[in-house]
């Protein structure tokens, strides 16, 4: 059997264009052409469409590493709240300069944090070793301070231990601390 033959030809005796007529003599040899160029699209990583693929229970190890942040922000235990964060984190509280790395983190949360925290997810999204959340949360108002409501982001990366460790986390109040409590937020723009 005749393997596959490809006449290529010039065409219009310009060196520019090429003309391909392909020979099959067989429905073995079309079976082959048609899988190496599947084959051949598949391994070009632009043309695949290839993205990481997050491992099963990424997103609930995030939600858990979500809860945890919430439940040492509200025992007021800022070593639990530090270990949330990756070596290379930085912190971004309204207000207030950027905070820089995992021990400067703590030194923050060392000054006090809030009890009663509540937060909403309102996304999650992973990408590979990459994921991030979105959402909403609620403060109660303490002797000290009024409540509070905003939203937030935080960016997670999966570390070596596969473990889930914050490495972006921001938040921001929704309305001015003056407003009236029952005024209806902004709404969101889609």
């Amino acid at each position: 059997m005749k393997a596959c033959e490809a006449d290529l030809r010039w065409t219009g005796g310009k060196s520019s264009k090429i003309s391909a007529r392909m020979t099959v003599r067989s429905w073995k040899c079309r079976a082959i052409l048609v899988a190496s160029g599947i084959l051949a699209v598949a391994g070009v990583p632009g043309c695949a469409g290839h993205r990481p693929v997050a491992e099963p229970g990424s997103r609930q190890a995030i939600e858990a590493a979500v809860r945890r942040y919430v439940t040492a922000s509200n025992q007021g235990d800022a070593d639990a709240l530090a270990a949330l964060y990756a070596d290379d984190a930085v912190l971004l509280p309204p207000d207030h300069e950027p905070i820089q790395g995992r021990a400067a983190i703590g030194a923050f949360w060392r000054q006090g944090t809030d009890e009663g925290l509540q937060v909403t997810t309102l996304t999650v999204e992973v990408d590979g070793d990459l994921g991030y959340l979105v959402g909403r949360y609620n403060l109660p108002a303490t002797d000290e301070e009024p409540a509070d409501s905003g939203k937030y982001v935080m960016c997670l990366k999966r570390q070596r231990d596969g473990s889930w460790k914050l490495t972006a986390d921001i938040w921001n109040r929704s309305g001015d601390a003056d407003e009236d409590d029952d005024a209806e937020p902004t709404p969101a723009i889609t």
